[in-house]
């Protein structure tokens, strides 16, 4: 039950703080994500290489809401996204796939009314978020074989030679997915 709280509280937090528009709130939900941060157990290390990685697309967030509204609401918004980035980063770091599989669980809970079966949504909801991993580690093999047979990874290539990249990367994530399907049968889900 407590993993269904938090994750309702990811929610309301996700939802809620582009609507708090007072900079010392933001300042004080930054020490709140500091917080938890320390508690979750994550080291300042780890927690600043993240965010740094984030920097960039934040700065073109802020940049690109410059040109339509004044300075100050276009760093309150990049403010607000850089809080919302961070909050995910601990609310990954902290859930794993079965904590997530019982969160879910609970909130889909209500479904049951109408008959649904909450057991198989949860696991196919489990097994998809295990499998974005998956995702991003197949695509970055395929990125670095195809860079090694010598295929430029510019945005004009991209454009014009879309089929290279994903019938690449389709043919790879299908031989995964029967990888997985086998295993899953072999354990009697």
């Amino acid at each position: 039950m407590i993993y269904f709280i938090i994750l309702l509280f990811f929610f309301i937090y996700s939802f809620g703080l582009f609507f708090i528009d007072h900079i010392y709130f933001l300042d004080l939900i930054l020490i709140f994500n500091f917080i938890i941060s320390f508690i979750v157990g994550i080291s300042l290390k780890k927690h600043g290489k993240f965010l740094l990685k984030n920097i960039l697309f934040i700065s073109f967030i802020i940049i690109c809401n410059i040109l339509f509204s004044d300075v100050v609401s276009s760093f309150k918004v990049g403010f607000r996204l850089f809080l919302a980035i961070d909050y995910t980063y601990i609310m990954g770091y902290y859930f794993n796939p079965t904590r997530i599989r019982i969160a879910f669980h609970y909130m889909v809970y209500p479904l049951k009314l109408w008959k649904v079966d909450i057991d198989s949504l949860t696991l196919v909801i489990a097994i998809s978020l295990a499998f974005i991993p998956i995702l991003i580690d197949e695509a970055g093999m395929i990125r670095l074989s195809l860079k090694s047979r010598g295929v430029d990874f510019k945005i004009y290539s991209l454009i014009i030679r879309p089929h290279i990249y994903v019938i690449t990367f389709l043919n790879n994530l299908f031989d995964r997915l029967d990888e997985l399907e086998k295993s899953l049968i072999i354990k009697a889900y």
